[in-house]
């Protein structure tokens, strides 16, 4: 899945992550996912300084939560479908 940009410019593609769950009752960070939210591992950073929607103690960027689990806003969150076309 693809990560895309929380604030202007939105279009902008900020990592690559895995989806873990959308159950809004999940944890992340201490807070509830709520129903805006999924939860997602950030696997590859494409923009650095890409700022977090949902922030928590020593993680505020994109690069700082490359390997952890972070609340993302599941409208930010499509699919990358390449992955599945074969040329």
């Amino acid at each position: 899945m693809i990560l895309y940009n929380v604030v202007r410019p939105y279009e902008v593609p900020v990592a690559k992550a895995t989806v873990q769950t959308k159950n809004p009752r999940a944890i992340v960070g201490g807070t509830a996912l709520g129903v805006e939210y999924c939860e997602v591992v950030v696997n590859h950073v494409f923009m650095r300084n890409a700022v977090l929607p949902r922030p928590y103690e020593g993680v505020s960027t994109i690069l700082e939560a490359r390997g952890r689990c972070i609340a993302w806003p599941h409208d930010r969150v499509l699919c990358n479908l390449s992955i599945f076309l074969k040329k």
